[in-house]
């Protein structure tokens, strides 16, 4: 019985660090075409795109000050997976910055792009 959980654990073990080297290799490769992303120009504006149009950006500078207020596995998770923690956050604040604007009676479009 007890060889037979200790090939368990060492099977367990074994994924675990498959699972983090892979999710490592990931997150250079996103990195990468992050910057790929930003070395190149903007792309132009599609047909019937009003280039006058004014937007407002909004970058928050503490998502995961912001996501371990929410919750306590927050930063556990941010060591893990700071892509998902950033784009929840991002999309929480979407939602409340609608909110608020539509009580002020704004009429908006409000959407989130997390590069």
């Amino acid at each position: 019985m007890s060889v037979l959980i200790a090939m368990l654990v060492t099977a367990l073990i074994g994924l675990s660090a498959w699972l983090i080297w892979t999710l490592d290799r990931m997150q250079k490769k996103l990195a990468a075409l992050h910057e790929r992303l930003h070395a190149t120009p903007a792309p132009p504006l599609p047909p019937g795109a009003a280039a006058g149009r004014s937007r407002i950006a909004i970058e928050i500078l503490n998502p995961f000050e912001l996501a371990a207020r929410e919750t306590r596995f927050a930063s556990a998770a941010a060591k893990l997976a700071p892509r998902m923690i950033e784009r929840i956050v991002y999309e929480r604040a979407a939602v409340m910055i609608a909110r608020q604007m539509a009580e002020q009676g704004v009429k908006a479009e409000v959407k989130t792009h997390v590069t």
